[in-house]
């Protein structure tokens, strides 16, 4: 069918939604693709033959509204990519977006950018369905379910090309929280073809809702449960949070769906015992084994039977001290040993899938973004990337582009030729570029250099030519880069001092490091520096009251000051016992210190051989803090309400900081 031919007959079906007073079942059409045909021409009086482009967000604005997503954004990563894994070399995109349809958030694979920039599917684009009409992003909105429209189901001519499946992304209570979708831009398959990608979107939608309930609910109990004891912990199960007195607080959509609730308002409140009866007493005993047992019960009103356990957040073990071996290496050389991305990883679940995502792009050629504060550890975590990589035999080169003087970065980054300038070298210098070759290039805080160097380094990698200071030879190179930084590349960008070019050339994929205060590990990191900066030939001991100011402090500089707030310690202790007073944290006097977050556990899913009770392993990951007054409150109570710092901490501006409090009506009498 040629391409006018599909506007006539796009035209023809709307012509006949139009006159449609009731019935559709002779268009062949869905009704929720009726229904929102019918909205965009009575209630929004579009234009289906006027083009007409999403409208994008001011660059400022997309910041500040990501920022408010930000946590959740971080949740959702490795649902975002492992959806983009499945459906890699299809030629969709993966597209998080707000309640109102404002894209968040995308993944898409490199020689597909163009495509989907012109198609108007790019970060900040509005793709409400009042505004460009019948599309997946809008409709899923508008009928909160999961939708698939499929090319000239589009209301606008302009789009009749895409193909889009998306799945509302529901919070506790049952109101809309984000859209999770997956469009391409010109599939040629059928209709039909699209119910494995709407399977594949709502599977991960509800493993995200799923995440999202643990979180909000981390400091209660969560009944998990399901009618098959192979999903239980799986992404359809149900799950119902419990208040202290065992009343319910929240359910998410599959709880109501298998209990046959069709009003929400009907079960919260409800005491659990009413829908369980005496099973309760034996899924409660369960839950204080901290065993995760799976155990059967039966719902009272309908009979049906359903296994689940009472899940809870376990807190951590109370202090007790610790003895520190003698250090049987010096700090370099266990420096050295922490280049694996295993051991660097350690038990955090961020870090645990950074590195798993390291280990999938090292040998793909693909472009490294290291993002976190300083002091994170990028510099050892890109070395671990080399070692674990084809390359670990070539050169690992390292340049860190805000300790060279702007005039030197030049020479260092492309080298020279003997007499290029006065003061070189006779032998002339490679640079770091044509050192690097074949290895990896490493570009420490890339985001402090120079615009004139950014354009220079643009094109060498665009061409992976190379021509030093003085020279006239283009010398080919192999290039594989790694770049960090601590700065906000996004908000550089908006504030020209960051070339957006360079930045898409360089983020093939964004690895987040998490600061030492969001770790899970952290007692096992602090035990690890203890025990190599124990220099003192001799076992000591530490206080639990020394453990709790180490686990307390928000560790604005990371790895390298825990280092050197441990090393005083060590020489500060006189005996054998590093107590409180050796703990020198002088940035605490005066200061109200939040300590870490504890992070909220989630549940692997059990392996089941039988209907016998089963049981379930935890793991862990970063909690969600989902209100904003809570987050700017609770940040300026761990700055001591230092504005700077504070509006550091949470990537914006002082005025914008300021506009927020002001909003919010925080004050710091509120303390």
């Amino acid at each position: 069918m040629t391409q006018n031919q599909k506007l006539r007959q796009h035209a023809q079906r709307l012509s006949s939604v139009a006159a449609l007073s009731d019935g559709v079942e002779d268009l062949g059409i869905e009704r929720e693709i009726v229904r929102s045909w019918q909205r965009c021409l009575n209630d929004d009086h579009l234009d289906p033959f006027k083009p007409r482009g999403p409208n994008v967000l001011e660059p400022q604005t997309l910041h500040e509204l990501r920022s408010r997503f930000d946590a959740f954004i971080r949740l959702s990563e490795p649902e975002l990519a492992n959806l983009a894994s499945a459906l890699s070399g299809s030629g969709y995109a993966v597209i998080l977006t707000d309640n109102k349809g404002l894209i968040l958030h995308h993944q898409v694979e490199d020689n597909l950018t163009e495509e989907f920039k012109k198609a108007g599917l790019w970060q900040g684009a509005d793709w409400g369905e009042g505004h460009v009409g019948t599309n997946g992003i809008g409709t899923c909105i508008s009928e909160r379910r999961p939708v698939t429209v499929h090319r000239d189901e589009h209301f606008l001519r302009q789009n009749i090309d895409l193909s889009c499946s998306a799945s509302p992304i529901l919070d506790p209570h049952g109101n809309l929280l984000t859209v999770l979708d997956a469009s391409c831009c010109g599939t040629q398959d059928s209709r039909a073809s699209q119910i494995h990608t709407r399977a594949l979107v709502v599977s991960y939608a509800r493993l995200i809702e799923g995440r999202y309930f643990l979180r909000e609910f981390r400091n209660q109990r969560v009944l998990r449960f399901h009618s098959r004891v192979e999903c239980v912990a799986l992404p359809n199960e149900a799950m119902l949070a419990l208040g202290e007195d065992n009343r319910i607080l929240a359910a998410n959509i599959i709880a109501l769906q298998l209990l046959g609730i069709h009003d929400r308002s009907m079960l919260i409140g409800k005491s659990l015992s009413e829908l369980v009866g005496n099973d309760l007493d034996s899924l409660l005993f369960a839950s204080k084994s901290n065993e995760g047992t799976v155990l059967p019960f039966r719902h009272q009103e309908s009979g049906a039977r359903f296994f689940g356990f009472i899940y809870k957040y376990k807190e951590p073990a109370p202090l007790r001290g610790l003895t520190i071996k003698p250090a049987t290496q010096s700090p370099d050389e266990c420096r050295g040993e922490l280049c694996n991305l295993n051991k660097l990883a350690g038990e955090d679940p961020q870090m645990l899938d950074a590195a798993k995502r390291a280990l999938r792009v090292i040998d793909k050629r693909i472009p490294i973004l290291l993002q976190g504060e300083t002091g994170t550890g990028k510099d050892l975590f890109s070395q671990a990337m080399h070692k674990a990589s084809k390359r670990k035999d070539k050169p690992f080169v390292a340049l860190n582009c805000a300790s060279i003087p702007e005039s030197l970065i030049e020479s260092e980054l492309f080298g020279y030729k003997h007499g290029a300038f006065t003061g070189a070298r006779k032998e002339g210098r490679r640079g770091k570029l044509i050192e690097s070759s074949g290895g990896t290039l490493f570009l420490d805080e890339i985001g402090d250099m120079p615009l004139n160097m950014q354009s220079r380094l643009l094109r060498v990698l665009e061409t992976e030519e190379v021509v030093p200071l003085g020279a006239e030879e283009l010398i080919k190179v192999d290039l594989n880069i790694v770049a960090a930084t601590h700065r906000d590349l996004v908000q550089l960008i908006n504030e020209g001092a960051f070339r957006e070019d360079l930045y898409y050339r360089l983020n093939g994929i964004t690895l987040y490091l998490p600061p030492l205060r969001e770790r899970q590990d952290l007692r096992n990191i602090i035990l690890k520096v203890l025990e190599a900066e124990n220099d003192t030939g001799k076992k000591l001991q530490i206080t639990p009251e020394a453990i709790s100011h180490l686990l307390k402090y928000p560790w604005p500089g990371n790895l390298r000051q825990l280092r050197n707030v441990i090393r005083t310690a060590v020489a500060l202790c006189d005996g054998d016992v590093i107590d409180a007073s050796h703990i020198n944290l002088p940035t605490l006097v005066g200061r109200n210190i939040k300590p870490p977050l504890s992070q909220p556990q989630e549940m692997a899913a059990p392996t089941v051989q039988s209907e016998e009770p089963t049981h379930v392993e935890a793991t862990s990951d970063n909690p969600l803090r989902s209100a904003e007054h809570m987050v700017i409150l609770n940040a300026l109570k761990t700055y001591n309400w230092n504005i700077s710092r504070t509006a550091e901490a949470l990537d914006m501006s002082r005025n914008t900081l300021y506009r927020k409090i002001q909003k919010h009506d925080i004050k710091q009498d509120n303390r």
